[in-house]
């Protein structure tokens, strides 16, 4: 992604938070700076920010010194500071050619710390929530944007080839584990998050890989996260050792119908909460109604878990250029769980895609 692309979305941020009366934008959390300007910052307990002067358009990363070998040759305007000398002097400096800021704009969830260090530079200001702009504009992913989720999904989707030629009784939750991971490496992604969940515990939604060796007549759930030049991809699929009881194939039907009819549903502006409502019709109506306890799908992209989200309480419409998941399940504790995920894409056309294709047989 060329650097006109980051300036771009810089100025798009801007001109949103500008029409807030935002005099002054601390951006702190590592997505949104990555966002913006395209640096992978994680600064941990350490001050790092991106502050924005709406008066001068000029925007300057702070950051530790131990972390400016992430910025150099990204074109970005920083300041650095060392452990002993701590951010309030390039804070000042930055924050001078602002102007008298009173107005503020941070993150919902900044480091309360931010606020109190930019308290004692500034002195009082009015502080306003910056994360509808900033939610605005990621919601909505360009080709690059989707063009790295693909390949995301792709190396997951070869995570899951690994799991059908290494699952048999015996082998463990952890072990299945490392074989799919390495088969994401292998596949030029990153992974994430791998949840391996068999038996009793595919009923526990995000159960992480424990030392359970999988037994004759298993069902086994496995969620699946990578990233590629930190985009996510998010899929799940429920494979089976041996032959599994008849309750499972009604319950395993049953979601896979409610993923696919949620995503029949699934056009330009129509609600998240819609299409929440269709797969949850779906699995009431077979009788499990109770037993689907989250909801449907979230947006995936820089985070995971991001808008817009598939969910009883999201009205808002699923605008084009959004990528989310489609994952409904049936958990019965105890017993068994299905859960199945997809990964969807509305187009800037309008056009609804499913981004995967590889599904296991089952038994």
């Amino acid at each position: 992604m060329g650097v006109s692309q980051f300036t771009n979305r810089l100025r798009a941020f801007m001109k949103s938070i500008r029409n807030l009366g935002v005099e002054l934008a601390v951006v702190s959390t590592s997505v949104n700076i990555r966002y913006l300007t395209g640096s992978r910052i994680e600064t941990f307990e350490r001050f790092g920010a991106l502050l924005i002067c709406l008066n001068n358009e000029e925007s300057t990363l702070i950051i530790p010194k131990l972390d400016e070998g992430k910025v150099k040759g990204l074109g970005l305007r920083y300041l650095t500071y060392t452990d002993s000398e701590g951010p309030r002097a390039p804070i000042e400096r930055v924050t001078s050619g602002c102007g008298k800021a009173t107005v503020v704009g941070f993150e919902s969830n900044a480091p309360l710390r931010h606020l109190w260090l930019l308290r004692s530079v500034l002195g009082d200001f009015k502080d306003l929530p910056i994360d509808d702009a900033l939610v605005s504009l990621r919601i909505i992913k360009d080709e690059d944007e989707i063009s790295s989720i693909r390949a995301a999904v792709k190396a997951i989707e070869e995570g899951f080839k690994a799991v059908e030629d290494s699952l048999r009784v015996g082998v463990t939750e952890v072990k299945l584990a490392e074989v799919i991971r390495d088969a994401i490496s292998d596949a030029g992604a990153e992974p994430r998050d791998i949840l391996v969940q068999s038996g009793p515990n595919s009923a526990i939604p995000h159960w992480l890989p424990s030392s359970r060796r999988i037994s004759d007549n298993d069902v086994v759930v496995v969620d699946l996260t990578a990233t590629y030049n930190d985009y996510y991809g998010d899929l799940t699929r429920t494979f089976t050792v041996g032959n599994v009881n008849g309750e499972f194939m009604k319950v395993y039907n049953l979601v896979k119908r409610a993923h696919d009819e949620a995503i029949a549903a699934i056009k330009d502006g129509v609600t998240g909460s819609y299409i929440d409502s269709v797969a949850r019709h779906v699995i009431k109506e077979g009788g499990y109604g109770e037993y689907f306890i989250h909801r449907t799908g979230h947006g995936i992209g820089l985070e995971v878990h991001e808008e817009p989200y598939i969910s009883g309480d999201y009205a808002k419409a699923l605008p084009r250029g959004s990528v989310f998941t489609i994952e409904p399940g049936i958990y019965l504790q105890g017993k068994f769980g299905v859960r199945l995920e997809s990964n969807i894409v509305i187009g800037s056309n309008g056009v609804v895609e499913v981004i995967d294709s590889y599904w296991p047989d089952i038994n």
